[in-house]
């Protein structure tokens, strides 16, 4: 009996199965929480960068859209290029896991089947005084000056968000942390595509003049390569090198925030007492 219980045990000393090389995984969730987690947090949400948890905001993104803010980044933002060929880490095999698995796991297209969404690109031109009305009756409350989430036609902030950035804010919102989207701003009657429009406009309008210049002599159009090369370095830049039209999004929480610009503030304030 001893004989035979022994010769059913591996020997002493027996390597286990060997681990798979990071550059060989292919599985989603290994993926995304090794690459993504950090910023967009535990399963897509409440994370400092864009909620991808988010049904809406997977059914107004093109897919194609998504492949290429994983592949290039978003330079002059945290949002690093990871692909491979711009000296990131992920091959186009896994780039496309990380794809499949957001959409698989967080999409909800029969939610959405028939609805006629706001497009994710802007197809006209806004009217910033029409604008200005649609945010005091629908936004001012939670973001004008003093407000309690904090102010959103701050200069300094508006230099360092983009309208692509601004659009999707105000149509997906943040789920995550309790702002509404464009379906239940107000009262429950939902923006048309031209109101979104308009309201980014608006906001664009407060954007600091040679801001809004830089961004105009670096336009990039909707569906342009941008040339992700260092953007790895690029990482922990807090201004846009262009208005980044390539899933360019924003955060409740990130750089440029009203919260993060507070947070910045105090401990200026409080580094500067004694050298006034």
């Amino acid at each position: 009996m001893l004989l035979l219980c022994a010769a059913g045990c591996d020997p002493p000393g027996k390597p286990g199965p060997a681990e798979v090389p990071i550059e060989d995984v292919t599985d989603f969730h290994v993926l995304f929480d090794t690459y993504c987690q950090g910023c967009h947090g535990p399963e897509g949400k409440r994370g400092a960068a864009r909620i991808l948890n988010d049904p809406l905001y997977l059914a107004v993104l093109p897919r194609q859209e998504l492949y290429s803010v994983i592949e290039n980044g978003r330079p002059g933002t945290a949002m690093p290029a990871w692909a491979l060929k711009y000296a990131g880490p992920l091959s186009e095999k896994q780039i496309n896991s990380l794809v499949d698995g957001i959409e698989n796991n967080w999409a909800k297209p029969a939610a959405f089947s028939g609805a006629n969404l706001p497009s994710y690109y802007a197809q006209n031109t806004g009217d910033a005084a029409a604008g200005q009305k649609l945010f005091v009756r629908d936004c001012y409350m939670c973001h004008g000056p003093g407000a309690r989430i904090g102010s959103v036609t701050d200069a300094a902030y508006l230099s360092l968000i983009t309208d692509q950035c601004l659009r999707t804010s105000v149509i997906v919102g943040r789920p995550d942390f309790g702002m509404p989207n464009y379906r239940n701003l107000n009262l429950g009657r939902a923006l048309n595509d031209q109101e979104i429009t308009d309201i980014v406009a608006f906001l664009s309008a407060k954007r600091p003049p040679e801001i809004t210049a830089m961004y105009e002599s670096a336009r990039i159009q909707p569906g342009q390569q941008t040339g992700a090369t260092g953007a790895h370095e690029n990482e922990n830049g807090s201004g846009q090198t262009g208005t980044m039209t390539k899933g360019d999004e924003g955060s409740g929480t990130g750089p440029g925030s009203p919260q993060q610009k507070k947070r910045e503030s105090n401990t200026s304030g409080s580094s500067q007492q004694g050298v006034k």
